[in-house]
């Protein structure tokens, strides 16, 4: 990713993100589209809506890791991320595809309509490629700019649907496998009971808790979980 530290821009990409540890759930078809974006050709705008901890931010990052060794690798800018302003749009003009993560953030502001319009028209008629995300569908994200919505749906819209209650176990243990950690049965469901079920919080959480458990050299049973837990979340 040497173009992102040419830009300047805050650029970041959580170590965890990848399509490995993305549980797809109810998702498959959204992952299988993003893995495989040489499938579809003629498609060049992709937008993701969905409610906030569905893995929106998780999918476009993981796109940007799978593609980063390419000669052409995508670029990532959450727009709500302090420091990104409209202006610092046109120095992603190098790149073939680009990223634009929480869209509801900026979305009637006039000037970031206009250069995410002017980014649109240098990308795509290059056979570029654009990928959105944000809350709600293009027609109700809130633009000012009419010619943006149609745009950035002309492509189609996907909704990211949030892992539900039976589906969040299985993610849990799947991100912890891959981390090398056996969550047992007990521990989930000693989480479950103790934790917000949204998969941010969740998996926040796992992740604190290897790095704790790595360094203790212990093995993750409920009593370590419980004192980590009540430590990591009084904090």
């Amino acid at each position: 990713m040497a173009k992102t530290d040419q830009i300047g821009l805050p650029l970041r990409l959580r170590d965890q993100a990848s399509f490995e540890n993305f549980f797809a759930g109810d998702n498959q078809q959204i992952v299988a589209l993003l893995q495989n974006p040489d499938a579809n050709p003629d498609l060049h705008v992709i937008f993701l809506h969905g409610a906030k901890g569905a893995g929106k931010s998780h999918l476009l990052q993981a796109f940007c890791k799978a593609r980063s060794s390419a000669p052409q690798a995508p670029a990532y800018v959450s727009l709500g991320l302090e420091g990104v302003g409209p202006e610092m749009i046109a120095d992603l003009s190098g790149f073939q595809a680009v990223c634009l993560d929480d869209i509801d953030s900026v979305s009637g502001n006039a000037s970031w309509e206009e250069a995410m319009l002017a980014l649109y028209e240098r990308l795509i008629p290059s056979g570029g490629s654009l990928l959105v995300a944000g809350r709600y569908p293009p027609s109700q994200v809130g633009f000012g700019l009419a010619d943006l919505a149609t745009r950035l749906a002309s492509g189609g819209t996907w909704r990211v649907q949030p892992l539900n209650e039976a589906q969040l176990p299985e993610a849990m243990q799947l991100r912890a496998r891959l981390r090398g950690l056996e969550l047992s049965d007990a521990v989930v469901a000693y989480l479950l009971r103790r934790v917000r079920r949204d998969p941010a919080t969740l998996f926040a959480l796992l992740d604190q808790i290897d790095d704790e458990a790595f360094s203790h050299q212990r093995r993750l049973t409920v009593p370590f979980v419980r004192e980590l837990a009540g430590r990591l979340l009084s904090s």
